[in-house]
């Protein structure tokens, strides 16, 4: 009796495998016994695989909330949108994992798989550009915060003028509308699908996704988002790194950043399988350490003060439990950010199919059939109703992840008990509202060390995807570099259609200026269409969808495009 209790808790793993640093030159590693998607686990292995899904999965999840509210949030907000992600991902990975029937029909929700969901970063460059637009607000030609900078105005203010928490609010009930397009998207034929959203389109829109996210990396590495796009005028000094407040690019910031980085070249190179599923959080923890542990002395006039990176006011403030709701924002609409929206919520549909694709194999499941098909069609309905309840709970849409296919194939465990065990990770550490500010003190350039390496994960993906089925062939390569050619042009210099957050510069741009005559209708439509225009994946991915459409197949090809 004492031995299968034993069993039940412990298991028969190959700890060793798990636990033992792996030298570079080592190849003939022994591994673990495979444990399919329904398999039982006992109590600590699902612990155990559970916290490595988790812990795979917490940058990602933390990174868009962060970036999103790195838009002019209150601090508090900050945090809670952190704790709101974590939440939320718990809850949508568990509906994920455990697949649901609908009564009286063929039709699921959820894919039935170890796949889990995370906050999408599709939705990042859209939500800062509609925060940024209506937060937009001039005093005398000069750019200024509303209830901040603005107060000491004495005349009248120019532009849309809300708080980034007003304007986010008008992005959540956005999404609540542009949501249940990806559910209608679910019920459609997959061979459709696959005409329409070929590799060549989404293997596109995920390489210009990562340009403009490494774009947001380094930004933080460099010190901060705001300071880096004033660098060339008010060079405005760089906040969020704790008590230093240095220029953009200093070397202090690119210093702390490349400690990160080169924690986690290390990791990989010399970590244990549990080390390396989890490298970005290594990379993290050690970056934190050096910076909680390391000063920055500014000596002016001959007086020296001594400034830490790292302060624990955020944490010591902080309440232990939190949940979702505890912070509110007033839900609106906001017509002209609908395009952009649906085209994401495209490219997390392509994501999620490529995702459960990939979680098919890892699970040594055949990708082909009417149960693959189900799956499918079951993860894609709950990316929609998911993010539908994200955006309820105050957070941007959810996707399925790809960080834990790595996870899976190194620890061989498809099971869906680790899975229930990673929600269970998730969701403890998202009501535990300290977790939230030790996240909110981390430098910003510490925190953009580990983004950027996240972020080129996402192009790496695209890439990969663009070699999927018939590959880079001439028709696939010329829609290829006709959408990236504009894409990455526009995430290079945004300023070709739009100019926003330059002192002394219009707020519209040259490319189509504003006139104060248009009826609101048209000015919504042509915002709607410069919100594409400068939004690197949204225009790229466009063209890329509708060169697909037009152009002939090549007689080799042919047969190709046709399935």
């Amino acid at each position: 009796m004492g031995g299968v209790w034993a069993n039940r808790l412990i298991g028969d793993y190959n700890w060793r495998f798990l636990c033992m640093p792996t030298p570079p030159w080592q190849y003939d590693r022994p591994l673990p016994p495979f444990y399919g998607k329904d398999d039982k686990l006992s109590l600590l292995i699902a612990v155990v695989m559970g916290v490595q899904h988790a812990l795979a999965m917490v940058g990602g999840i933390i990174s868009p909330p962060l970036l999103i509210s790195m838009t002019g949030f209150k601090p508090e907000n900050q945090a809670y949108l952190v704790s709101a992600a974590l939440i939320v991902a718990a809850i949508a990975s568990f509906i994920q994992v455990m697949q649901i029937k609908i009564p009286g029909t063929r039709y699921v929700i959820g894919s039935g798989l170890l796949s889990v969901m995370g906050v999408s970063f599709s939705f990042v460059p859209v939500a800062q550009q509609v925060i940024t637009t209506l937060s937009q607000c001039a005093c005398d030609g000069e750019p200024c915060t509303f209830e901040g900078t603005c107060v000491a105005c004495t005349s009248p203010l120019v532009g849309k003028c809300h708080t980034p928490e007003e304007a986010y609010g008008k992005v959540l009930g956005t999404l609540l509308v542009c949501c249940f397009f990806q559910m209608a998207i679910s019920f459609v034929s997959s061979r459709v699908l696959r005409r329409v959203f070929p590799p060549v389109v989404t293997g596109t829109c995920l390489v210009l996704l990562g340009a403009a996210l490494i774009g947001s990396g380094f930004q933080n590495w460099g010190g901060g988002v705001y300071c880096s796009s004033q660098v060339l005028t008010t060079r405005v000094p760089c906040t969020g790194n704790g008590e230093v407040v240095l220029p953009f690019g200093h070397r202090a910031y690119l210093g702390l950043g490349l400690v990160v980085f080169f924690s986690i070249i290390f990791a990989e190179m010399f970590g244990s399988p549990f080390i390396r599923n989890t490298e970005v959080v290594v990379g993290l923890l050690v970056g934190m350490i050096v910076a909680s542990n390391v000063h920055y002395t500014d000596c002016i006039e001959g007086v020296c003060t001594t400034k830490r990176y790292v302060t624990g006011k955020q944490i010591a403030d902080a309440k232990w439990m939190t949940f979702l709701w505890m912070r509110r924002f007033p839900l609106g609409f906001y017509g002209p950010a609908v395009l952009p929206m649906l085209f994401a919520f495209m490219v997390t549909t392509m994501e999620c199919i490529g995702d459960i694709t990939a979680t098919t194999e890892a699970s040594h499941l055949e990708p082909v059939g009417e149960k693959f098909e189900q799956r499918i069609q079951g993860a894609v309905l709950a990316d929609g109703m998911n993010s539908f309840l994200g955006a309820l709970g105050t957070i941007t849409p959810v996707t399925t992840y790809a960080q834990n296919n790595g996870v899976l194939s190194l620890s061989r465990c498809a099971s869906r008990y680790a899975g229930y065990a990673c929600c269970g990770w998730l969701f403890v550490i998202g009501i535990v509202g300290k977790f939230a500010a030790i996240i909110l003190t981390i430098p910003n350039c510490v925190l953009g060390g580990m983004t950027t390496f996240l972020f080129t994960g996402v192009v790496v993906s695209g890439i990969h995807v663009l070699n999927f089925g018939e590959g880079l062939n001439r028709r696939n390569r010329f829609i290829a570099i006709m959408a990236i050619g504009v894409g990455m042009g526009v995430t290079l210099v945004p300023a070709w259609a739009n100019i926003t957050g330059q002192a002394a510069y219009p707020f519209e741009g040259n490319f189509w200026p504003v006139n104060p005559a248009w009826s609101p209708s048209f000015r919504g439509f042509r915002d709607s269409l410069i919100i594409v225009l400068t939004n690197g994946f949204s225009i790229g991915g466009l063209i890329a969808m509708v060169l697909n459409l037009l152009l002939p197949f090549d007689k080799d090809d042919a047969h190709v495009g046709a399935g």
